[in-house]
């Protein structure tokens, strides 16, 4: 997306794109696109606004690959062009086009939130593929260790929190039996179990680190169906249990954070603990008052209320963690920091119903 109101430089902008030369051609080098070695950059669409207002409204609903903006706009002036623009739409990267050949202007453009600039004066096709070409993929990388320091928090809350619990058990009943000389089968077992919740939250919490690391749970968005399934997959293949899936069309090509699908396979786990032993599973996707809604219905015993409690709760509610159960934390974690919103239900005849209402279908 171009923002820019002078018609001049809105031709100066279309000239460079339009005599780049075809990425896939011998006549593309690394002067335009970059290293030889490095992915293509292939540039398909321009959408010229004049005004910033218009950027914000066409960022928010159409989410361009990256944003030229110039400074000195019709409806705002100078550096707080891009500070409005940074505050009122998602991270998108942005690269500042000014007619003035100032250094200290484009550095303060890149403190507050451009991945680069660009002196109108300077441009050429060239130039410009390649700041663009770098610009998205800094603001990948930026996403990536945003996204991974993210995970880090998330891990180190689980980890204090489910850690202290048990090793406090473990402690509290070794001292128990190290002042008697009874060993009592009920002192072993909390022991055990104590131990269990510590390997099922390395286990865990190693998959959400090591996720960070692969790419799964960053990067664009993917699709409501494919995490679904992946998701139902996965338990299918660890638990034996068959899952009924049935998915709306009108939703499951619905873009949704890849973290999602962690937090789907919890549920799904504690679904299938819950309907054991002749109790079934399912899962729907669909459209419910403009929402994609995933909801996980099972038959069999219902979801504990301190844990409907820990799903439906908001991010910064003051909440006691039940022990155990680190999938259904970390589900928790995940849906709250994306703003997916929890309901619980009783299902007839027995069971549970949790609906994730994952966002606006027509966003």
């Amino acid at each position: 997306m171009l923002v820019e109101d002078n018609p001049d430089d809105i031709r100066l902008v279309e000239w460079a794109f339009s005599a780049a030369p075809d990425p896939h051609s011998r006549s593309a080098t690394p002067q335009h696109y970059g290293a030889e070695d490095e992915p293509l950059l292939d540039i398909t669409n321009l959408s010229p606004v004049t005004r910033l207002s218009e950027a914000v409204d066409h960022t928010n609903t159409q989410s361009p690959d990256v944003v030229l903006l110039d400074l000195d706009l019709p409806d705002s002036r100078g550096i707080e062009t891009l500070e409005r623009f940074v505050s009122r739409t998602p991270p998108v990267p942005v690269v500042v086009l000014t007619g003035r050949d100032e250094g200290e202007l484009g550095i303060t453009a890149i403190q507050r939130g451009a991945q680069d600039y660009i002196y109108k004066g300077n441009l050429t096709n060239a130039l410009l593929l390649r700041t663009i070409r770098y610009a998205v993929e800094r603001h990948e990388i930026q996403r990536r260790l945003l996204d991974a320091t993210d995970r880090l928090q998330l891990t180190n809350q689980i980890v204090r929190r489910q850690l202290r619990n048990d090793i406090s058990v473990i402690v509290g009943q070794v001292d128990q039996l190290a002042e008697s000389d009874q060993y009592s089968d009920q002192s072993i077992e909390s022991i055990l179990d104590a131990a269990r919740d510590i390997e099922e939250t390395i286990d865990i919490t190693a998959e959400f680190t090591d996720s960070a690391a692969t790419g799964d749970g960053t990067g664009p968005t993917h699709e409501l169906g494919a995490l679904v399934s992946t998701a139902i997959s996965r338990v299918e293949q660890t638990t034996g249990v068959s899952i009924e899936y049935d998915s709306d069309s009108n939703v499951s090509g619905f873009g949704c954070p890849p973290s999602l699908r962690m937090a789907i396979t919890y549920l799904l786990y504690n679904a299938v603990d819950r309907a054991s032993p002749s109790g079934a599973v399912s899962i729907t996707t669909e459209s419910v008052d403009g929402d994609a809604v995933v909801t996980l219905t099972n038959t069999g015993a219902e979801l504990a209320a301190e844990h409907e409690t820990l799903l439906t709760a908001s991010g910064d509610a003051d909440v006691t963690i039940p022990r155990g159960n680190v999938g259904l934390q970390l589900a928790s974690m995940i849906l709250s920091r994306f703003g997916i919103a929890v309901s619980v239900r009783a299902n007839t005849p027995s069971g549970s119903i949790i609906q994730l209402h994952v966002g606006d279908t027509d966003r």
